[in-house]
């Protein structure tokens, strides 16, 4: 089996139907969600700020394991991408993509769980409004739904399904993107979890049977010395100190400005399980990331030539017995599927509530109008800009972050001290900056350091001047 040739013939009946295990416990998950929702409606008048409680935020009576299952699956979406750095730098994937990354969950707890559950808000956008204004609420909201449309999930199950099936890539991400919008559009946020505690377990009997397949088979840490580049043991890789840590302030911003972090922490049920919760979902993020490092470690080992991109999938489908195959293939799905749904849901429900688009009687036509958007701005710009969008994807999130961080940080500190006019103007200059910076490129420096310079400066000019 070569690594780019369709897998559905190479598996067998065991195989299909742990794969097809997944699928169907995903559906019904999701079906007891909408069973549990409408229960809620039934006594509930739908137009009301407590209904709008229940559908964003499942009535902020998310249980600690359900927290913890929702936070872990959404958070990680992209296995075979976090394994593809592992399979080039090695135990860098685990510095870069873990570590960084629970100092920021850490800051997160301590810093903002409890503040933003007493400010009683449903969703970011909400809380921008609250420390800067209205105008610069409704920006956020705009800038939050256009971030949120899950292109790259889209990109993976469309991948994934095409590696797995013979049929073309604009075929599997309509099948992929046409699931996740059935299974999760008729229970609110409530399926989303409901799913997802479902998807998180696949994820984690997927990978962990990969590593202990691969010990058995190979052996620990001598096998992999050996077979690997000395440059994978070293946290650092082929890259500079400084580029290392560049992650660190990825991570940081990434945490800080992500709305389905937010949901989950305003979904608690009180503030010491959004605190444990997120304490918790780190052992987890742990290990999951111990293991994806050592997938991507032995598949260097084991097949240092096959295209990055598969490495993980060929060596894993080469390595592993019939049954564990197609468990192995669920859990790939599931974290795709677990990220993917939520940032649909994400980005329909900010049309619907944060900008006030799709205002209808029932919640149900609301949200199949902006699910129907979401999807439909989703699949146009997979299939559109394929392979040739990425550079204007990371300009958008570079101007996302330049633009929101520096000011949600600031009024952190001390609300409403960014005038609406002072935003706009530093939202400008980061945009006109950006855009020059990434057109002439004079320095080999991201155009992300540059927005975050002139956002921090002008705001910073900006204040001092109100004060003087």
């Amino acid at each position: 089996m070569s690594s780019t040739t369709s897998l559905w013939h190479t598996l067998t009946l065991w195989d299909w139907s742990m794969f097809l295990l997944t699928v169907l416990l995903t559906l019904l998950a999701s079906v007891y969600g909408v069973y549990i929702q409408k229960r809620y409606f039934i006594n509930h008048k739908e137009d009301t700020r407590s209904s709008w409680t229940e559908y964003i935020l499942m009535g902020r009576r998310l249980t600690l394991p359900l927290f913890v299952a929702t936070l872990v699956s959404t958070w990680y979406g992209d296995i075979l991408g976090v394994t593809q750095i592992a399979f080039q730098y090695g135990i860098y994937t685990f510095l870069t993509q873990g570590v960084f990354w629970y100092i920021s969950y850490i800051l997160f707890a301590i810093l903002l769980a409890r503040y933003i559950r007493r400010m009683q808000i449903l969703s970011f956008p909400e809380l921008f409004s609250r420390l800067v204004g209205n105008g610069p609420g409704k920006f956020s909201a705009t800038l939050i739904f256009i971030k949120t449309l899950p292109v790259t999930y889209a990109i993976g199950v469309g991948i994934f399904l095409k590696t797995l099936f013979p049929i073309s890539f604009p075929v599997a991400v309509s099948i992929g993107l046409i699931f996740v919008f059935i299974y999760s559009l008729f229970g609110g946020f409530r399926a989303i979890v409901f799913s997802d505690f479902v998807q998180v377990i696949c994820m984690y009997l997927g990978v962990i049977s990969v590593v202990i397949i691969s010990f058995l088979k190979f052996g620990g840490i001598n096998y992999l010395v050996l077979h690997c580049p000395p440059s994978h043991f070293t946290f650092c890789s082929n890259f500079s100190a400084l580029d290392t840590f560049v992650w660190f302030f990825i991570a940081i911003s990434t945490t800080f400005l992500n709305p389905t972090f937010y949901q989950r922490c305003l979904s608690a049920q009180t503030d010491r399980v959004a605190i444990r919760g997120i304490l918790v979902s780190i052992f987890c993020w742990i290990v999951f990331d111990i293991c994806t490092t050592l997938i991507g470690l032995y598949a260097k080992a084991y097949c240092p030539s096959v295209e990055p991109l598969n490495a993980s999938l060929y060596y894993c489908l080469h390595i592993l017995p019939h049954g564990l195959k197609g468990l192995f293939l669920g859990a790939v799905l599931a974290t795709i599927l677990s990220t993917l749904d939520s940032f649909m849901f994400i980005s329909s429900t900010t049309l619907m509530y944060d900008l006030k688009l799709m205002q209808y009687k029932s919640k149900f036509l609301s949200h199949l109008v902006a699910s129907s958007i979401t999807g439909i701005f989703t699949f146009c710009i997979v299939i559109f800009y394929k392979g040739n969008f990425e550079m204007a994807w990371r300009l958008l999130k570079g101007v996302f972050a330049a633009c929101i961080f520096p000011p949600f940080i600031l009024s952190y500190f001390k609300p409403h001290c960014i005038s609406t006019r002072l935003f706009t103007g530093s939202c400008l200059c980061v945009l006109v900056g950006m855009l020059i910076w990434n057109v002439t490129k004079p320095l080999p420096i991201d155009a992300f350091y540059i927005g975050q310079g002139i956002s921090w400066l002008i705001l910073g000019i900006g204040i001092l001047k109100k004060h003087l």
